[in-house]
């Protein structure tokens, strides 16, 4: 007996379907970081392991094992290297926090008593600022943030073993995702791979790049040029704050800032004035374009439009995904609007025509 055709699924069922997996997707959104993470470094590394897969005709699994023993050492060291700077440093601001912040505080009290003639006591205000952050971690808030710590190292542990299967078989799992797409729409589907899969690949990449740029570039100028205090720390967080697009560069710019205060000399504090401002138009009009090319670019309120809602909707994994997702999206509606529509008037019209791009 002939099996039956099987109807094809409409619009409903299938944006009903993608819905759901949404809603699901949110609500187990607190495990989804080191999958996340794993797939995203895989997706980088995969291109490497064909590539001498192809070339050294070894088996599969010994190559993507190599480079992954050799991206967990060169990981390993960095992180060791890096680690025992940031620990150095964070051990000397606890010591001296007392003295950082009475000297912040008192700096911004002769501001205010410039602009606005009111004498604040930097002294009171320093005791009730280090009565409220012993108040604040005396309130169970220690053994929160030890928790965080263990989470943190199994999260870790977490995604480097799923590291290794996206690395061993991450083309099965895609192919076993494909497949779930209705056969209907694998077509279109897969011309929008061909286009987002490119730009996911470059945004990611050069965002690397572009942390890496900005952190060593601020490591020379803060520890060799103007030898600051915690200049390695100084230097991280202002990398890793690229990660937030428009607000990242907004914030390190604040946080240099408040560095540059405490320069004891006007030659020093427009130094290292400058030598921010020249690191961020660095970034943007050199190092930005040309790592992450134009694929991912988006008007700036778009951007801050997906990064809080992504923020709000799934934490720091909206954090990560937001402006990908958004570029992905943009790219989705440009190839459906530069589809060929149907002329349905009734005299037929000249034929179909082509919508321009946005």
């Amino acid at each position: 007996m002939p099996q039956e055709a099987r109807s094809k699924v409409g619009g409903w069922p299938l944006a009903t379907a993608i819905a759901v997996v949404l809603v699901f997707l949110f609500f187990v959104r607190e495990i989804l970081l080191p999958f996340i993470i794993a797939a995203a470094i895989a997706f980088i590394l995969t291109p490497a392991v064909d590539y001498v897969h192809r070339r050294s005709g070894l088996r599969r699994w010994i190559v993507a094992a190599s480079i992954f023993i050799v991206f967990v050492g060169g990981f390993g060291l960095l992180t060791y290297w890096v680690g025992g700077l940031i620990l150095r440093d964070i051990v000397e601001i606890t010591r001296q926090f007392p003295q950082l912040l009475h000297r912040m505080i008192n700096q911004l009290a002769h501001l205010s008593s410039a602009l606005t003639e009111q004498s604040i006591d930097a002294n009171a205000v320093t005791k009730e600022v280090m009565a409220d952050l012993a108040a604040f971690f005396s309130g169970g808030m220690g053994l929160k943030f030890a928790g965080y710590g263990v989470a943190a190292i199994f999260g870790t542990i977490l995604m480097l073993v799923l590291l290794v299967y996206f690395l061993l078989s991450g083309k099965q799992v895609a192919a076993g995702v494909f497949w779930l797409i209705p056969p209907e729409y694998r077509a279109g589907m897969e011309s929008i791979a061909r286009k987002v899969l490119p730009m996911l690949w470059r945004y990611f990449v050069g965002l690397i790049a572009v942390i890496s740029y900005t952190t060593f570039v601020a490591w020379i100028g803060f520890a060799v040029v103007f030898h600051l205090p915690h200049a390695p720390v100084l230097s991280i967080a202002v990398g890793l704050l690229e990660l937030i697009p428009v607000i990242g560069p907004a914030v390190s710019l604040g946080v240099v800032g408040l560095t540059a205060v405490q320069q004891t000399t006007t030659l020093g504090l427009v130094g290292l004035a400058a030598f921010a401002i020249a690191l961020r138009l660095s970034i943007d009009q050199i190092v930005g374009p040309l790592v992450l090319g134009k694929a991912a670019q988006l008007h700036p309120v778009v951007i801050i439009f997906a990064f809080l809602s992504g923020a709000a909707l799934f934490g720091i994994i909206g954090l990560i995904l937001a402006v990908p997702v958004a570029a992905a999206i943009k790219i989705v509606v440009t190839m459906y609007y530069a589809e060929p529509v149907k002329d349905q008037s009734p005299r037929g019209g000249s034929g179909p025509t082509r919508l321009k791009p946005v």
